[in-house]
C-alpha cells in the first residue's frame, strides 16, 4: 500500500489511474479499493475482478488478467522488497483460501501485479537468485515466472511507453511535461462522473507532487483550460469554502462591532450618570487593560 509521503497520499491517485488505464473495459471489470481479506485489518490495495472470462483485455497491463487480479501499489519513496512481493502473493493466496466454498476461487484464476514508479532492481535480483525468471513483456512491464504458482507482473511506471499509460505515468514526483499534456488531452474524452472523478484523483496527487511544473503549464492557455475544466468541481468547492469563511468572518466582525458599541454605550452612560471618568467607568465594568484602547477610540469617535 502506498503510504502517506510528505503529506501526499498516493493511493487514491493510483486507484483512479488504474481505472483510467483500463477505462475501455470498465463494463467488464469490477474495481474494489482496499479489498478487506478478513475481519481483521488485512487489505489488498486493489482487487480487479474480470466479470466475463471470455473478454480479451487489449491493454498491456491488463493482458495478464484472469478472473481475480490482486494489485499492490508502492508510491514514490516506498520500497518494493522481496518481503513486499511475498506478502502480496500471500494476500492472493489468502483471498483464495477465504472463499465461502472449497475452491470457489481456483488458483488458475488468480494473478498478482506489483506497481511502482522506479525499477525495483534489488527485488528482481533476488527473484532471479531464487531461481525465478523476469522478462520484459512490454516496455516497463515485467513478467515473473518460475518463482510462485500465481502469474505475476511488475509494472514500472517510469519505463512505460506510449500515451495509453498517461494516468499512471503522472503519478510521480518527477513527472514529465509531455506526460501531463498527454493526460490532460485524454481527460477531455472523459464524460461520465466516475471517469472524471478518477481523473481528478490522479490530477490532485500529481499537482501536489509537481506544483512547479503545473504552475508553468497554467501559462499555456489550452492546457490551462483543460486543467481548469478537469478541476472545476474542486475549484468551485474551494471557492465555496472561501466564501463561507468570508461570510463567517464578516459575521464575527459585525458581532464584535455590535458588542463594542454596546459596551461603549455602557461606559458613556456610567460617565454621565455617576460623573465618572472613562477609566473609572471601565474599572466598574471590569474591562481588561489590553482592551481599553478600543473603547477610548469609540468614545473619541462618538464625542465628535
Amino acid at each position: 500500500m502506498a503510504k502517506i509521503d510528505d503529506d501526499i497520499y498516493w493511493h487514491p491517485g493510483f486507484f483512479g489511474g488504474l481505472q483510467l488505464e483500463l477505462v475501455k473495459y470498465k463494463k467488464e471489470l469490477a474495481f474494489e479499493d482496499e479489498h478487506q481479506l478478513s475481519k481483521e485489518p488485512l487489505k489488498m490495495d486493489v482487487l480487479v475482478i474480470k466479470k466475463n472470462s471470455d473478454v480479451k483485455i487489449d491493454n498491456q497491463i491488463g493482458a495478464i488478467f484472469r478472473k481475480h487480479n490482486v494489485f499492490e501499489y508502492k508510491g514514490p519513496g516506498d520500497r518494493l522488497s522481496i518481503d513486499e512481493y511475498i506478502k502480496t502473493v500471500g494476500y492472493a493466496y489468502l483471498y483464495k483460501g477465504l472463499g465461502d466454498t472449497v475452491n470457489e476461487i481456483p488458483l488458475e484464476e488468480l494473478t498478482v501485479s506489483l506497481c511502482r514508479e522506479a525499477y525495483p532492481e534489488e527485488l528482481i535480483r533476488m527473484i532471479k537468485g531464487y531461481g525465478g525468471t523476469v522478462e520484459e513483456a512490454y516496455p516497463g512491464i515485467y513478467y515473473v515466472t518460475g518463482f510462485v504458482a500465481i502469474p505475476t507482473q511488475i509494472v514500472v511506471f517510469s519505463r512505460l511507453k506510449g500515451e495509453e499509460h498517461a494516468a499512471l505515468k503522472i503519478l510521480s514526483r518527477k513527472v514529465k511535461e509531455e506526460d501531463v499534456r498527454n493526460f490532460l488531452r485524454q481527460s477531455k474524452t472523459y464524460v461520465t462522473p466516475g471517469d472524471i472523478n478518477n481523473a481528478n484523483a490522479v490530477l490532485q496527487v500529481s499537482v501536489t507532487a509537481n506544483s512547479d511544473l503545473y504552475s508553468m503549464i497554467r501559462g499555456d492557455d489550452i492546457m490551462c483550460q483543460a486543467l481548469m475544466e478537469l478541476m472545476k468541481d474542486e475549484i468551485q468547492e474551494r471557492e465555496e469554502i472561501a466564501a463561507r469563511e468570508a461570510a463567517r468572518k464578516a459575521a464575527r466582525e459585525a458581532a464584535r462591532e455590535a458588542t463594542e458599541d454596546a459596551r461603549g454605550l455602557d461606559i458613556k452612560n456610567l460617565m454621565t450618570s455617576l460623573n465618572l471618568t472613562a477609566e473609572q467607568a471601565m474599572d466598574v465594568l471590569k474591562i481588561p487593560q489590553e482592551n481599553r484602547h478600543v473603547y477610548v477610540m469609540y468614545l473619541n469617535k462618538t464625542d465628535k
